[in-house]
């Protein structure tokens, strides 16, 4: 269904966002009528319902659909580890820097070793150890607070981390940026290769910048 949508998203993207405003507008205007509001519901479940069926991301229903786009074969995102002082790493908690996810950190990391220059890497490196020591503090001394058992469940694929893993970890002090390419095979179910390259280390200790300047030239050429 994908394919015979795609030539006409250009259309039906913005089509969709202007009447689904049109639409919330006129049931307002119309707001003691309680068919406006019938058909308001009818038409925002019909939306919700298609898109989860379609599996694409549709304005403003952003993220509403049960199912994700599938990937390509080959897909490639940017991992932020945070080391200690003794040169061990850990894959960063989003739960630290709310209300960042996966995607949206590796977003992040991609800026941060192909667009900003040392002076916003420091910035950014100093944000993350900021929030991963009071992160880490919260996490060994009990956990987090009992509320946030009340929030919505994540829809990511990550691991929190625990105060016995932590033990294992001295003062955090640098942040480091990897790029991650995950190749499937063609039936996609099974890994056929993963590689991961170190682009950037933030040395917040030391406030100094590292580039791996042969992967970043490469990238970048």
């Amino acid at each position: 269904m994908l394919e015979y949508i795609k030539p006409f998203t250009d259309i039906v993207f913005p089509a969709v966002y202007i009447l689904f405003f049109i639409g919330t507008i006129g049931v307002l205007a119309f707001a003691n009528r309680s068919i406006a509001k019938k058909v308001w519901l009818a038409c925002f479940f019909a939306l919700l319902v298609a898109v989860t069926v379609v599996g694409m991301t549709v304005m403003p229903v952003v993220e509403m659909h049960k199912y994700s786009q599938p990937n390509s074969d080959e897909m490639t995102y940017y991992e932020v580890r945070i080391v200690d002082s003794a040169g061990n790493e850990i894959e960063l908690d989003d739960r630290a820097t709310p209300p960042m996810t996966g995607s949206r950190t590796s977003s992040v990391g991609q800026k941060m070793a192909y667009q900003y220059d040392d002076e916003e890497r420091m910035e950014m490196g100093r944000f993350y150890i900021e929030k991963v020591n009071r992160y880490r503090a919260t996490i060994e001394s009990g956990g987090p607070p009992i509320y946030t058992a009340l929030e919505p469940p994540r829809y990511v694929d990550d691991q929190q981390w625990t105060a016995e893993q932590l033990k294992n970890y001295e003062e955090f002090e640098s942040v480091r940026i990897y790029e991650r390419t995950i190749v499937v095979n063609e039936d996609n179910d099974a890994v056929e290769r993963n590689e991961e390259t170190h682009l950037v280390t933030i040395d917040i200790a030391n406030e100094t910048v590292t580039e791996n300047e042969t992967a970043i030239e490469g990238e970048q050429a």
